[in-house]
Formats: C-alpha cells, sequence, structure tokens
C-alpha cells in the first residue's frame, strides 16, 4: 500500500528558536545543524509513531480487499479525506461521496458494494494541524531526539529510553 506525499510540511513540530532554548545554545553557528537535526527528529518521531506530526497532505494508492473489507488508511491522524479515485478501464474516477464512507474510530475507508472499484487511489489530509496543535509529549521527543543527536553526533545506540516512553501511547501497533 504505497503512501506518497503530495504536500509536505509547511513547519516543523518544534521551530529553530524552542530548540536552540532546549539545547541551551546561544549563538547562530550552528542553526543550520539544528535545523537538519529537526528535521530528522520529526521523522524519526513519525517512523516510530507511524503518524504524521504537522499537516501534510499524502496519496495512498491500494487495491480493494475482495472480501469488501475496510481500508485502512495512513498515515494518521487522518483529518480528511480530499478525494477517492477508482481506477476503471484505462484510467482514474472520482468516487462520489455516497460510494464511500470513512471510519473515523478506525481512520479505514469503507467502500459501497457499487463502488465496483479493484483499485483506488486515495487523498488524504493528515496531521494534527499546526505545529502548536502537535501533542506535547511527541514534540518533547522530537527536542530530546534532537539534543541527543546534537550531543552525541550519533544515534547508533537508537533513541533514548525516554524518547521511547514518550512517543509509546501514539504508536499504532499491529496485531
Amino acid at each position: 500500500m504505497p503512501a506518497t506525499l503530495l504536500t509536505a510540511p509547511a513547519a516543523e513540530p518544534v521551530s529553530l528558536g524552542q530548540a536552540k532554548a532546549f539545547l541551551r545554545l546561544e549563538h547562530d553557528a550552528e542553526d543550520a545543524l539544528v535545523a537538519g537535526l529537526i528535521v530528522a527528529a520529526r521523522e524519526q518521531v513519525e517512523r516510530l509513531t507511524r503518524r504524521v506530526l504537522v499537516a501534510q497532505r499524502w496519496r495512498l494508492a491500494v487495491a480493494v480487499p475482495d472480501d469488501g473489507a475496510p481500508i485502512p488508511l495512513r498515515p494518521r491522524p487522518v483529518q480528511q479525506i480530499e478525494a477517492v479515485r477508482a481506477r476503471r478501464g484505462g484510467g482514474l474516477e472520482a468516487l462520489a461521496a455516497e460510494q464511500y464512507q470513512f471510519d473515523w474510530a478506525g481512520e479505514r475507508l469503507l467502500l459501497s458494494a457499487g463502488a465496483g472499484a479493484r483499485f483506488v487511489e486515495i487523498d488524504l489530509a493528515c496531521g494534527y494541524g499546526d505545529p502548536e496543535d502537535v501533542p506535547e509529549s511527541l514534540r518533547l521527543a522530537v527536542e530530546r531526539l534532537v539534543a541527543d543527536a546534537f550531543e552525541r553526533r550519533s544515534g547508533a545506540d537508537g533513541p533514548p529510553a525516554d524518547v521511547s516512553d514518550l512517543v509509546a501511547p501514539y504508536r499504532d501497533v499491529r496485531l
């Protein structure tokens, strides 16, 4: 189920100023390094939780299950389904809103029996919203990863234990 990023986040969940304050860094000589560490830390938190933090747009391309089972949507949290297109014949055709239903609790898409699709593309608006909408524990996890990478300049040992604890409630566990 490949997902393609359509629109990257407009901002990071932690600003350069916030990261520098967390690091107690008062000079500007390493701003580029810290900015890069913020991006890397956000991406690591997103991988650990299988969630996107700041508002982004994604396209999910998936085969429709033969048994009519709901289609799980990733990445999470899903804020809105912008479009659903079905592959019919040689091209993609937009499905009408009454041909699918979004299950908010399970964050999955249910196609109606009349949709007649074997393959769909789904455009999603994902993320918590603006940086200030990101849960504080996830923002703190980003700050801790930035600090760890800045201090050690190596992530060979994996994320610090407290980061794992901070992201644990948001992990998308597979059963």
